[in-house]
Formats: structure tokens, sequence, C-alpha cells
């Protein structure tokens, strides 16, 4: 008897086991199923909310296109290609000509040297070059001055009706053909990033000048910058002004600075490109060949400036000094751009 019961008891024992086992069996088959039914749950949604995933995704690749871009950037400024790179920059302002092909040498022209001014900045940035005051100083300059002068070339083309069939009438204006306009842009926005290369070979070789032995230099240049810009924004809005008035539209302007210059806007221009020439003329003699750009368009404005003198000086004397005392009393008493001239 005690070997049977010892025999059932554990019969009972096993069936317990099996009981137990095919319980949590059960109960992990049904978690199984519910985890499987969580997940394509999880997967619906997901489905359901792919289109902003979708955006995200898109997202964090422009983001990494445009973080790659910059570096891309600095690799260029750092290159050959700097100079070809500063001219593409300058193209798009310039491309204004397809809509008045005398806009190259008005709005176009300020907003070129805006771009170009971006341009280095954006380089600057992406390269990581420690900026000095000077530096900062000297394209910051460059982006007030296309700044302003944009605007200001923008307000007076549609405010001033003389300008406007002044300009209707000038030879540039008749560029039609796509084919002429083109040349005229391409040859236009090479020479104003010639113009502005200063800045850029500054920024490009900041860390290569002896600082302590060109910190003069470089100072007399951005003051000549910064007065020449500021000097010519100042007539500019002058003899706008003026014009503007009764007694400007048959009178020649003798008020403010025209007192004692006769085109102290011109002169103000000539300024502004020979100081930003200055503060990038250190760094351009570390590498020389640099010097050849900056210097042809540096030669080119100024030649431009003073040719423009002189023949506001003969369209004036034709308009207003026949016989007239007083045009000649001012003549006398003021220069055309620098005393004794």
């Amino acid at each position: 008897n005690d070997a049977m019961s010892l025999t059932i008891a554990r019969c009972v024992s096993a069936n317990a086991r099996i009981t137990a086992n095919t319980r949590n069996t059960s109960r992990a088959s049904v978690r199984a199923r519910r985890n499987a039914a969580n997940s394509s749950r999880g997967l619906s949604l997901a489905r359901i909310q792919s289109p902003s995933v979708t955006r995200q995704h898109h997202q964090s690749s422009r983001g990494a296109v445009a973080a790659n871009a910059l570096p891309a950037m600095s690799a260029i400024l750092s290159t050959h290609y700097a100079l070809p790179a500063l001219w593409a920059a300058c193209a798009p302002a310039v491309a204004l000509a397809y809509i008045n092909p005398i806009y190259s040498f008005s709005i176009g022209y300020g907003l070129s040297i805006l771009f170009a001014s971006a341009f280095v900045h954006q380089a600057l940035v992406a390269s990581g070059t420690f900026v000095t005051t000077m530096l900062a100083l000297h394209v910051a300059g460059g982006a007030a001055y296309g700044a302003r002068l944009a605007a200001f070339l923008f307000y007076r083309s549609v405010t001033w009706d003389e300008w406007r069939e002044r300009a209707k009438n000038a030879p540039e204006a008749n560029a039609k053909s796509f084919a002429k306009q083109t040349l005229v842009i391409a040859l236009c926005s090479a020479l104003y990033a010639m113009m502005s290369s200063p800045m850029m070979w500054h920024a490009q070789n900041v860390n290569a000048v002896n600082a302590a032995k060109y910190a003069g230099v470089i100072a007399v240049g951005l003051a000549l910058e910064w007065v020449g810009l500021i000097l010519e924004a100042v007539a500019d809005q002058q003899k706008f002004n003026y014009k503007a008035t009764e007694e400007g539209k048959t009178k020649w302007c003798s008020k403010g600075l025209y007192k004692f210059c006769r085109h102290p806007n011109y002169l103000g221009e000539i300024m502004f490109w020979v100081g930003l020439y200055v503060a990038g003329f250190p760094a351009m003699l570390t590498r020389p060949i640099t010097l050849v750009p900056s210097s042809l368009g540096l030669l080119f404005i100024v030649k431009l400036m003073t040719s423009a003198a002189k023949r506001g000086d003969k369209k004036q004397l034709e308009k207003y000094g026949e016989d007239n005392a007083a045009y000649k009393a001012w003549v006398e008493s003021t220069c055309s751009l620098v005393p004794g001239n």
C-alpha cells in the first residue's frame, strides 16, 4: 500500500508539473500573439505617420548637405579657384541686365559688391579662420558700400524722371540681344570680382600677414575705405535732394560738399576703392600674383571716375557756363576732385 501510495503521489505530482508547464506555454503563446499584434499596430502607425517622418528625414538630409557645402566653400577660397568663385558670386547681381541693360552699371554694380562681400564672409565662417578686427572692418565696408549704393540707385531709378530718361538713352542700354547682354554680364561681373578681390586675398592670407609690421598700412586703408564710403553717400544724397527742388531743375548743385568740390561723390568712390585695395595690400604681398587682378580692377575704377569727372565738367560748362559769371566763379573756387585740378 505504501508503495502504491508513493506511486500515485508521484503520478499526481508529474501531472501537476505537466499541467503547470502547459499553462505557462499557453500564457507565453498569448503574450507572443499580443506582442505580434502590438508590433503590427506600431507598423501601421508608423506608416500613417510616414509623411512627417519622411519630411524629418529630408530636412536632416538638407541640413547635412548645407553643412557639407560650407567646408566646400572654404576649400575653394584656399585654391586657385577663389577668383573664379568670386566672379560667380558677382554674376547673379549683374544678371539684372536681362531686365534692363543699364542695371549692369547701376543696381547690379552695387549688389555685386554686396554679394562678393557676403561670399568672403561665408567662406570665413566655413573655414573657421580667426577673423581679426581689421579683416572684419574690411569686409563689412565692402558690404555696406554695396548695400548703400544699390539701395540709392534703385530709389533714384524709380523717383527721378531725368535719370530714367538719361539711362534710357545711354549707349549701354542698347545691348538688346541676348548674346550681347550675356557678354556684358560676364565682363562686368569679372571686373567687379577683380575690384573687390582685395577683401578675398585678405581673408585667404590673414594668418600669413605680419600684423605688427603692416597694422599701420591696413589701418590707413580702412580709414580711406570708410571715409570714402561715407563721403560718397553724403554727396549722393545732397545732390539728389538738391535736384528735387525747383532751383535744382535749372541750376548746378553748389550746396553742401559741392561748395568745395564739383564731384565729391566721385572723390568718395575713388577713396573707397583705393582704401579697399590698400587694406588688402599686405595680404597680397604674401602671394604676389594676387596683385595682378586687384591692381587691374583698381586702375579701371580710378580711370573711370577721373574720366567721369572731366566729362561732368565739360557737360556742366556747356549747360551753365556760357556767359554765366556765377557758374564761372563757382568753378574757380572749387576743385574737380582734389585741390589743384
